[in-house]
């Protein structure tokens, strides 16, 4: 299996879900904790695209991030978890992913999603369509990407995307170009990951919503087939939280300093995860590393080979290594 990070580009402040204990967002300590889990072994660094997430509303651009990371390493995969189609015009995007590309040595991965933020899109001037629409907008943002990747000077006329001649010169390092993860489990986006991806992400709380993993995972197997694809083509991979003790007494000290949390929907936050229901709810792994390695043999018998992490109590890096040390070589 492989196992990334989520790089810690906001701050939760006791508030968020994501990152608890991170009290305000500066460079020094993101990179820190992007050294560290370069260091301890980790093959991927992921970001989110979003502008205000957090109680204080700060935050990195992902793209901007992604080239500065791009810099800063050598050998692991970058990329978007997940990007918003709505943010960015698609042939504008094929350009940015092209240019990461290059400073990056071939290692970017596209994650593309439909996008969900409404709040973040009013406040930013974006226009949010219903949620059909915003898939719409991603098929025909996918089209005009891959075409950009791969054709000399490619046109399309479509509802919501048109482009002329475009060029994007030079063409990306990666052949034919850099995957496409695909992030979102509904019915129509199963069918544009089957169609279009080489990675299907299951973002934070998909386990929760309709049907359960397994059903939405089979579904893409028929979609795949349904395209002519082998299912086997196609990476699976798994967004969680995660935190690592020793033991159980340091788990309730550290799991007393973390929980409660706010959960829901960020429109909708109504509920509480404690450190007794973040697995049911919020699909949190929480534990030893015995019992952390028993939650990730379950995602890997699903068929998922790869998890983005968010460590609950980074900054500090105690989780970091024990997974490093105990739990990520039970699955080499």
């Amino acid at each position: 299996m492989q196992f990334d990070w989520m790089v810690a580009c906001y701050p939760g402040d006791g508030v968020h879900r994501d990152y608890p204990q991170m009290e305000h967002l500066d460079r020094e300590t993101m990179m820190s904790g992007v050294d560290t889990v370069v260091d301890a072994g980790f093959e991927g660094l992921w970001a989110p695209d979003h502008f205000i997430l957090g109680p204080h509303n700060e935050e990195y651009e992902v793209w901007t991030l992604l080239s500065a990371l791009a810099e800063r390493t050598d050998d692991v995969d970058i990329g978007p978890l997940v990007g918003a189609i709505t943010y960015r015009n698609p042939a504008l995007l094929a350009k940015m992913v092209t240019t990461v590309d290059h400073l990056s040595d071939g290692r970017v991965i596209l994650g593309l999603g439909a996008g969900w933020h409404r709040e973040e899109h009013q406040r930013y001037g974006y226009e949010f369509p219903e949620v059909n629409t915003r898939i719409d907008m991603l098929e025909e943002g996918l089209e005009v990407i891959t075409r950009m990747f791969t054709e000399e000077a490619p046109s399309f006329d479509g509802d919501h995307y048109q482009i002329d001649g475009a060029y994007n010169q030079p063409k990306p390092i990666q052949e034919p170009y850099p995957p496409i993860s695909i992030g979102g489990a509904g019915p129509r986006m199963l069918r544009l990951t089957a169609k279009y991806a080489d990675e299907w992400n299951v973002e934070i709380s998909a386990r929760n919503r309709g049907p359960p993993i397994e059903f939405k995972a089979q579904k893409l197997d028929e979609y795949l087939e349904e395209e002519g694809r082998d299912p086997d083509e196609v990476e699976r991979s798994w967004l969680a939280h995660v935190l690592v003790r020793e033991d159980e007494a340091a788990l309730d000290e550290i799991c007393d300093d973390i929980f409660p949390l706010p959960w829901g929907e960020e429109e909708d936050i109504d509920e509480q995860l404690t450190a007794d229901n973040a697995w049911e709810k919020g699909q949190m792994i929480i534990g030893t590393p015995e019992e952390v390695a028993e939650r990730i043999e379950y995602i890997r018998d699903l068929g998922f080979e790869k998890i983005q992490f968010m460590f609950l109590d980074f900054p500090e890096t105690r989780s970091i290594e024990l997974f490093a040390d105990e739990v990520a070589p039970q699955f080499v």
